[in-house]
């Protein structure tokens, strides 16, 4: 049998590190946007982000922490 590896759906270049939380695209370590997630019990646990996603604050509860990217464009996916 042959291991299939599937390649990023932002760059289409590198090899898939983690699915998306937000859209479940499978995004490369380049390409993937780390976050940390808490609640109000004290739990963090990790959640792998597309940059789409990682901007959206409907997807993302961190987005209105991060500083706005260069380029232009809407951020939600609403």
């Amino acid at each position: 049998m042959e291991l299939q590896t599937k390649t990023c759906e932002t760059c289409r270049l590198k090899v898939v590190f983690a699915p998306c939380l937000g859209c479940g695209a499978g995004v490369c370590e380049t390409c993937v946007q780390f976050e940390l997630i808490g609640s109000g019990c004290g739990c963090v646990w990790p959640a792998y982000y597309c940059p789409k996603c990682a901007w959206d604050p409907y997807v993302n509860p961190n987005a209105a922490f991060r500083d706005p990217p260069k380029e232009k464009g809407g951020f939600t996916s609403r």
